[in-house]
């Protein structure tokens, strides 16, 4: 019941964002208000609880898969690729990630911690890479952002008009992710 509230909750909140009553979001879920109540003692406490469930997805979506016995470069090439595939084919979490970080509904050092451990994971992998000199020298966490930033949208987009992503623009959304960051590029 737990995960079928918060599915409802994050549905609610992309589609009206804070406006969105427990009555209604109740109703979304198939639960009685008083179940809700059982379950998350206020609306605050359940926008937490989006937040963090949609942390851990975004987690086992992009960081996972990772492999630390393979190079660093292949390791950041297939981020990407999981980034993509995130982004593409979780169109709800992709929705509900996009709109929770441009309307953040939290303290900006909650909304971070929720996603702390990606968002560590990839700022260490683009250290290593300056290390190696295969990476331009900057703020890791500007790069973390250019790459997740840079997919959501583009691919936002693609999808918006109603375009289908064939391995060819997937190969361009990849170059362009690791041309930005590429030291001899």
């Amino acid at each position: 019941m737990r995960e079928k509230i918060l599915d409802a909750t994050a549905a609610m909140l992309v589609a009206h964002g804070t406006q969105a009553s427990m009555s209604k979001i109740a109703k979304q879920a198939g639960v009685a208000t008083g179940s809700l109540y059982n379950h998350f003692e206020n609306k605050d406490v359940l926008i937490r609880a989006v937040y963090e469930e949609l942390g851990v997805i975004v987690e086992n979506a992009l960081v996972t898969g990772d492999n630390p016995e393979q190079p660093a470069q292949d390791r950041l090439k297939a981020f990407i690729d999981r980034q993509i595939d995130f982004v593409w084919f979780n169109e709800n979490n992709a929705d509900l990630h996009e709109y929770l970080s441009n309307v953040p509904l939290l303290p900006r050092e909650e909304v971070l911690d929720s996603f702390k451990r990606t968002s560590d994971f990839i700022a260490e992998l683009l250290r290593q890479l300056q290390a190696e000199g295969w990476v331009i020298a900057g703020d890791v966490g500007l790069f973390g952002g250019f790459i997740g930033g840079g997919i959501r949208n583009t691919l936002k987009w693609q999808r918006s008009l109603g375009v289908t992503l064939t391995p060819e623009m997937r190969a361009q959304v990849h170059h362009l992710c690791l041309h930005g960051l590429r030291k001899d590029a």
